[in-house]
């Protein structure tokens, strides 16, 4: 059990001869962390019966919930009946032998264990990315420390510090000679054949991140970057979205996220998606704040 509870109400339907229900997009993105194959395990109540079921998925990113004969039997209700659903994802993180077996000398198994399943996951997925057994070792050590609210000693970042600038594009960096493509975009290459909305979308976007303080903004072939001293945020324009990303050195669950990137067990990149004006709000301006302030260097 591993995240917090969906209550929602639907009509059963039928498909052929399986009654269902329409799981709400909500739901669905709220769950979408803890999908195999697109399939989501849960448990919960319907009408107040308890249940164990898999959402199957749909198009568009949805799912579909198959209310079975027991189901129908145990609550009374039938094809056209509306009914209440409470559901939890269940899926359950399988730890690798030597992770389980380095976080138990640290004493910091249980502590682990007792994460949600979607913060485990992210956490393995972040020490099944280390490239050389080494890496791997120094991985898991870093995560047990993290458990135990452990960081390791590195120098302060130093603001006043001049930038490193590229001799024959112009970009800044914190390292010098740091790699990166000299090749220069506009707006209008990456916004070519993008609906009008979009660029509308992704104009606000930018106003967010203007109000924050000084930020340059960094054109690339398929998105634009923000950045302070470092890189802190960005947008990636779609046909009918904007993909909106941050960084921040704290964990959060929220089902706005689509997706959550762990890049060290203090520093996750956040996706938001972006269809409407009103969802460029006072929420996502907090968040962006607070990255900003590491693209300022801060502590």
């Amino acid at each position: 059990m591993s995240s917090a509870k969906q209550t929602f109400r639907a009509t059963i339907r039928i498909r052929g001869r399986n009654p269902y229900v329409d799981v709400p997009q909500t739901v669905s993105k709220a769950f979408r962390r803890f999908s195999r194959s697109g399939k989501v395990s849960a448990q919960g109540t319907l009408n107040g019966y308890s249940i164990r079921a898999t959402l199957m998925p749909v198009r568009g990113g949805r799912h579909v919930l198959y209310v079975n004969g027991g189901m129908r039997s145990a609550t009374g209700v039938g094809v056209g009946d509306s009914v209440e659903i409470s559901l939890r994802p269940t899926r359950t993180v399988p730890i690798p032998a030597d992770v389980a077996e380095g976080l138990r000398q640290a004493d910091t198994l249980a502590g682990f264990e007792g994460l949600p399943a979607s913060r485990r996951s992210e956490l393995i997925r972040y020490i099944d990315d280390a490239r050389t057994p080494r890496n791997r070792r120094l991985r898991i050590r870093k995560t047990a420390e993290h458990l135990l609210g452990k960081t390791r000693s590195s120098p302060r970042p130093a603001p006043n510090k001049p930038l490193w600038t590229c001799p024959k594009c112009g970009h800044h960096f914190v390292n010098k000679n740091s790699y990166h493509s000299c090749r220069r975009y506009t707006l209008e290459e990456l916004f070519e054949g993008k609906p009008p909305a979009i660029r509308k979308l992704f104009d606000r976007f930018r106003k967010s991140i203007e109000s924050l303080g000084p930020a340059t903004m960094v054109v690339y072939r398929d998105k634009v970057g923000f950045m302070e001293r470092v890189r802190f945020a960005g947008a990636t324009p779609r046909q009918k979205w904007l993909d909106v990303g941050f960084w921040l050195r704290r964990r959060i669950e929220h089902p706005r996220f689509r997706k959550i990137e762990t890049l060290d067990p203090r520093a996750h990149i956040y996706s938001v998606r972006i269809t409407r004006p009103e969802e460029l709000d006072d929420e996502l301006r907090t968040w962006l704040a607070e990255a900003y302030q590491i693209g300022c260097q801060e502590r």
